[in-house]
């Protein structure tokens, strides 16, 4: 799917992934990172990055596990573009994340962040994530769960003033809205079995968001009491706080309550062979 309402995948202003994470940063992309390195630990052979935008999680990957080959896939090609020119050495495919050009058995890991939300048959993708997966090999996600009862998405899915779930569906394509036990049971369906779950983006993170697409609806023409600029040096003077406090938060507590995202790790059932 490429354009859902204001939201198409070949916008250069919305590719994702140009900047550059490393596990130390203090960021919650750095945590995701270091969930994903924990997950793939003692993994071999080849890992794919789906939905890898303009390659930042592949970058990161590949300079802390040198050792392993390293795949990326996104749907967009003008994004691929830009991964290539950042890093020559990862292979990269444009790809359908629910029908993966790669063989049975052909990676000992798959990784992806903030990608389920954006698939429309997400448990196809699944489906072949579990079938490219070699025996043995890992599974690690992080998705929103912004169907969940204790946030403040579901708090606010029938608002009319704050309507924060189309804001993300018409900015940045979110279609899917999980809960934790959605996402458990499509994982496990594909036969995967999960080896861990924790949690994130807690209450800071989630009105880190809220302001984020507050102003981002604005500024495409979206209606409201405040003059644009003022809604844009609202957002600016809270954009950095609570993204740092979100950070820390998510650092703190790991657990369900008021989480907004999850990390899972789950492995297929089987051994390598030698």
């Amino acid at each position: 799917m490429r354009q859902i309402g204001h939201y198409n995948i070949e916008d250069p202003g919305k590719i994702q992934g140009r900047d550059e994470v490393r596990p130390g940063d203090r960021s919650l992309a750095a945590l995701r990172l270091q969930h994903a390195l924990h997950a793939i630990e003692g993994q071999r052979g080849r890992l794919l990055v789906l939905g890898c935008g303009a390659g930042r999680y592949v970058r990161a990957l590949a300079a802390a596990r040198p050792d392993l080959e390293l795949h990326g896939g996104d749907l967009s090609h003008h994004a691929l573009i830009e991964a290539r020119q950042h890093d020559a050495s990862a292979y990269y495919a444009g790809l359908e994340a629910s029908a993966l050009p790669y063989r049975d058995d052909s990676f000992g890991a798959v990784v992806f962040f903030d990608l389920l939300e954006h698939v429309p048959s997400y448990q196809g993708m699944l489906e072949e994530i579990a079938r490219v997966l070699e025996p043995g090999g890992v599974l690690h996600l992080f998705t929103p769960l912004e169907g969940k009862s204790d946030t403040l998405y579901s708090l606010l899915k029938s608002s009319r003033r704050l309507p924060i779930n189309r804001w993300k569906r018409d900015h940045v394509g979110h279609v899917n809205h999980f809960t934790s036990e959605d996402v458990l049971r499509a994982v496990w369906s594909t036969g995967l079995q999960v080896d861990d779950v924790t949690y994130g983006f807690h209450v800071v993170g989630q009105l880190h968001d809220l302001i984020d697409y507050w102003q981002r609806e604005r500024s495409a023409g979206g209606p409201g009491v405040l003059p644009v600029p003022a809604v844009k040096s609202i957002s600016r003077l809270a954009f950095i706080p609570t993204w740092r406090l979100s950070y820390l938060e998510d650092r703190l507590y790991s657990g369900p309550r008021l989480a907004s995202g999850m990390h899972l790790t789950a492995r297929k059932p089987g051994s390598r062979g030698i």
